[in-house]
């Protein structure tokens, strides 16, 4: 008899094995921070102008946080043991690729005030191992573009 319809006239073994290529095929990228820079500027500017002259610069801190995106689930889990445990899981509206480059867009919310919304885009290179989280505050008419450096990355089930 033929293995295929072997599987196919035993739903038990079908679905075992629809749910192994399932979690084999779970593409998920993991990033541990451990160093993030803000910069801010008023306006609305691409990342690159903002960085090149920012009206604020936090400085180069050190923080100790990570960031789970699931691409197939469509979430973004953030959790920092450097603010003292606060994290958070948020859909993930729109991802684009381009090879080893993701831009993973979220919708956020204030931190102090949860009626605040801020749309987020996230750059990350799997190839150089980069990451940068950008947000733009419409309350505040600033655009923010926070590199991460020393940073550690995982990549699942991508090809």
């Amino acid at each position: 008899m033929n293995p295929l319809n072997l599987v196919l006239m035993n739903p038990t073994l079908f679905i075992s094995i629809f749910f192994l290529v399932s979690i084999c095929n779970a593409q998920k990228i993991k990033v541990t921070v451990n160093e993030a820079q803000i910069f801010a500027k008023y306006g609305t500017h691409t990342n690159q102008a903002v960085i090149d002259a920012p009206d604020e610069d936090r400085g180069l801190k050190q923080i100790d946080c990570d960031y789970v995106f699931d691409l197939q689930e469509k979430t973004s889990t953030f959790f920092s043991r450097s603010l003292g445990g606060v994290g958070s899981t948020l859909p993930i509206v729109n991802v684009t690729q381009n090879g080893n480059q993701y831009i993973i867009e979220t919708d956020d919310y204030g931190r102090y005030d949860a009626s605040f919304s801020y749309h987020t885009k996230i750059y990350i290179d799997t190839e150089h191992k980069t990451m940068t989280y950008t947000w733009y505050d419409a309350y505040l008419d600033r655009s923010f573009v926070q590199p991460s450096s020393k940073i550690k990355m995982t990549v699942e089930g991508m090809q």
